[in-house]
């Protein structure tokens, strides 16, 4: 009776196991701030990771993660993981865009969503929201970047940073899912 009972606790361990969500990924052409067109799925195949990060020009929690950002790519871009980040709002433009790239000195491309194509397909409500994907397709972790919103310090738990450090070893992400903490995508 003992030996059945660990039998099934093993087997139910297992079965609460979540197996990495495959989104429908969007057929979407995407306009990029780097003066090319990009379709979503071949995105995904020109790298072994892509982070997306959901962006808002108008939103303070972006930008104070803007400097975690480009640390981010910084550290992680070597080693053949891809950002971008996703403008999926109403009033989105490619001038815009450009402009925040470039005034926020992002080292990766701001791609235009116009019809909130990506946000839709990855439930993505708030700016910063952040998923990571293989490359074909499987979403290994969503939500915040981190626990701050935009007061940043050193004590908080960077959520993105350790996903990639996980998949990066190996292993899915010890915290598959986040809290997003950002302001509310102008999607409509």
């Amino acid at each position: 009776m003992k030996a059945m009972l660990v039998v099934l606790t093993i087997a139910c361990a297992s079965c609460m196991r979540q197996s990495p969500h495959v989104a429908h990924s969007p057929e979407a052409h995407l306009s990029s701030t780097d003066g090319t067109w990009r379709s979503f799925p071949a995105l995904l195949r020109d790298s072994p990771f892509t982070v997306l990060i959901f962006f808002s020009a108008t939103c303070p929690c972006q930008t104070a993660h803007d400097a975690r950002l480009r640390q981010l790519h910084q550290g992680y871009a070597p080693r053949g993981i891809q950002f971008v980040a996703i403008d999926s709002e109403v009033g989105a433009s490619l001038e815009r865009d450009a402009n925040e790239a470039q005034r926020r000195a992002y080292p990766f491309p701001i791609l235009m969503d116009p019809q909130a194509l990506l946000a839709k397909a990855f439930v993505a409500e708030y700016a910063t929201y952040s998923v990571i994907l293989d490359g074909n397709g499987s979403i290994l972790y969503r939500g915040g970047i981190d626990s701050d919103r935009t007061h940043l310090r050193d004590d908080a738990t960077f959520f993105v940073r350790e996903a990639l450090d996980d998949l990066l070893a190996g292993h899915p992400p010890r915290r598959p899912d986040a809290k997003t903490l950002g302001c509310a995508l102008q999607r409509d």
